[in-house]
């Protein structure tokens, strides 16, 4: 029987001059493209925006990934930030998790159509991406329609990946909500889903978040052959969750919220980067906001009374649970709260033996009762935890009152400087460090070959506070190693000063199956930028096959290919695994020109290496462990 073919539509609609929908293009990239450390926007996609917020719609191509592990994101949603701060920390949205492949759009000067096919054995569905006027809201509507001859049990289902393992995010908690939203305090972005008419029930991962959406009644939704059914749920984004709840509160409750302007002051002056947590007289939360320069922050709250806490880079600077405020609906709601926190400056200088300004790792340890700062987290860049990281070997930072124990280095070939330093409220402490270039390595160069950020797809590291580290810690050449993506530190280079310390080129590591064999660092590498993959290319599920075209990209080009961390029993003696000595993957061993090995195996004879508290059989390990039985010198391997 022929299949009739159907179509699932995502269209956006824009109502307003204000709302604009365009493909994206050299052209027109910096433009309509918003900003933030998880932006994956490529040439190709659709950029949406209104007076609120900006967001990306992947191109619904089969090849389209945003990275390592987001994957398959055709017609998804996969960047949005709200214009008042741009911070996007969205990995992707799936609509209707990943149930239908999208490959081909249709646009206008206002909508994007994004089209998957549909046929007798599957539904078709439609999904509808649309601003609301003036509102950082995005409507996502997907109407569905049962093109098959039989009853179709719809799954009202979404996910979404925001990676929040090593951020400071805030999410949800697996349960049942009218408001699914998250909150990356830190990179200070926000956003919320509420689909009106349903609760939504999610399991809410550290990565991964699963959205199902129950309807008041309790009933599977299950369509007649012919029948459709329409979905609508409501993405938010704001710079914080105060925001987002009160967007929830006045545009699909009703409810008024006012202005309240809140000024945290210490006993020096006003608290920076202070985090106030608001919470509703009946327990609720009403999330997070942080402090500007000058000790300020406005949030939209319903009338009523709130508790406030606060905390300034891990440091309790409030009462718990001793500050209430009023809030009033029409009224000035304006609030000076007064801490007897106490803090100065830091001023730091940092040069080489000469005199002359470094790249510098400074750690700041609280000695007695002074607590070390955490300034943010493993993803920051100047500062994580309590690391001040400096391009130039200055920075200035407010610091609590108290006595630290201080560490200066720039990497193992320089002396590091133990002191210690006091910082007085309302004062500006001097750190001034001299670093002896001790270990003189001249015909080297220290590199590190194997590095990875936040494009990388397998952490969430700022790429800016990578090369950052790099460069404090003496790397004098770093290639850029992202795995499946050709990228750069050029531009980083550029915009921190730090060329005449820190060398770069264009590469990759291109990370395929099985694991842990098929993984290479390449480079230098074209880069293409703004198209998928950095122009680089795609992996093979033959070690041989993979190593072999990275050799042959870039029409033959000379390049480095370092192969990582291998069972290297496995990959030199015993190809199928089982035991016995082969030839192993020998078309590779040509084209390897380094390794990056696993020391702790090879000194380790073991049969088993654990993984997860579990034991993993080795080739490498089963042929040491024989040849050592055996009596076999290892320099006969």
């Amino acid at each position: 029987m022929p299949c009739r073919l159907s179509l699932c539509l995502i269209t956006v609609v824009c109502l307003n001059p204000s709302l604009s929908a365009e493909q994206l293009t050299e052209a027109n990239y910096d433009q309509l493209v918003p900003s933030g450390k998880e932006v994956d926007a490529i040439y190709g996609d659709h950029a949406l925006g209104n007076t609120a917020a900006r967001a990306v719609i992947a191109a619904p191509l089969a090849s389209r990934n945003a990275n390592m592990t987001v994957r398959t994101i055709a017609g998804c949603l996969i960047d949005l930030a709200s214009r008042g701060f741009e911070s996007d920390q969205l990995s992707a949205f799936y609509p209707g998790r990943r149930a239908f492949a999208f490959t081909k759009a249709e646009s206008t000067a206002d909508s994007v159509t994004v089209i998957a096919e549909g046929s007798d054995t599957r539904p078709e569905c439609r999904v509808t991406y649309r601003f609301v006027e003036n509102q950082p809201v995005l409507e996502v509507t997907s109407v569905w329609k049962n093109t098959t001859n039989q009853d179709w049990t719809l799954k009202l289902e979404d996910d979404l990946r925001a990676d929040g393992g090593k951020e400071d995010m805030q999410k949800a908690t697996t349960g049942t909500h009218d408001v699914f939203w998250f909150h990356d305090l830190f990179w200070q972005q926000a956003y919320g889903i509420t689909a009106p008419g349903y609760s939504i029930r999610c399991n809410s991962g550290s990565r991964e978040c699963v959205l199902t959406y129950e309807p008041a009644d309790g009933k599977p939704v299950i369509m007649k052959p012919g029948a459709s059914f329409t979905l609508t749920r409501m993405v938010l984004v704001a710079k914080n969750l105060p925001e987002v709840l009160a967007t929830v509160d006045e545009v699909f409750h009703k409810v008024s919220t006012s202005p309240a302007r809140i000024t945290l002051n210490g006993a020096n002056g006003p608290i920076a980067d202070a985090r106030l947590s608001i919470k509703q007289k009946n327990g609720d939360s009403r999330g997070t906001a942080v402090t500007n320069e000058q000790g300020q922050t406005s949030v939209r709250l319903p009338a009523g009374e709130y508790t406030i806490n606060a905390s300034v880079f891990g440091t309790d600077v409030l009462p718990k649970d001793a500050i209430v405020l009023a809030v009033k609906a029409d009224a000035d709601n304006t609030f000076a709260l007064n801490s007897q926190y106490s803090a100065g400056t830091v001023s730091a200088t940092i040069t080489d033996g000469d005199g002359q300004p470094i790249p510098a790792k400074v750690e700041f340890i609280g000695s007695g009762d002074t607590t070390s700062p955490n300034w943010g987290p493993e993803s920051a860049e100047h500062f994580v935890k309590n690391l001040a990281y400096t391009a130039n070997g200055r920075f200035q930072k407010p610091l609590q009152a108290g006595t630290y124990d201080i560490i200066v280095s720039h990497g193992p070939e320089y002396d590091a400087v133990f002191t210690k330093l006091t910082v007085e409220p309302g004062k500006t402490a001097e750190l001034n460090a001299a670093l002896k270039h001790s270990v003189q390595t001249p015909g080297w160069v220290s590199s590190d070959f194997h590095s990875h950020s936040s494009p990388s797809g397998d952490n969430t590291g700022s790429q800016r506070g990578r090369v950052l580290n790099l460069v404090a810690e003496n790397i004098e050449f770093a290639p850029c190693t992202e795995h499946n993506r050709v990228s750069t530190y050029d531009h980083h280079i550029a915009e921190l000063g730090i060329s005449q310390f820190m060398a770069t080129v264009s590469g990759m590591e291109l990370t395929g199956k099985p694991l842990p064999l098929n993984h290479q660092n390449v480079f230098p590498m074209k880069h293409t930028p703004r198209t998928q993959d950095g122009g680089g290319p795609i992996t093979d599920d033959s070690p041989e096959t993979q190593i072999e075209r990275l050799s042959l990209w870039d029409d033959r080009s000379e390049k480095l290919i370092q192969q990582n961390h291998p069972d290297l029993g496995w990959l030199f003696y015993d190809k199928n695994g089982d035991g016995i000595p082969d030839e192993g993957y020998s078309r590779s061993f040509p084209l390897m020109d380094d390794g990056n090995y696993p020391i702790d195996a090879i000194l380790n004879l073991t049969r088993f290496e654990i993984r997860g508290g579990k034991e993993m059989a080795t080739a490498f390990g089963v042929q040491l462990v024989a040849v050592a039985e055996s009596g076999i010198a290892s320099t006969e391997l």
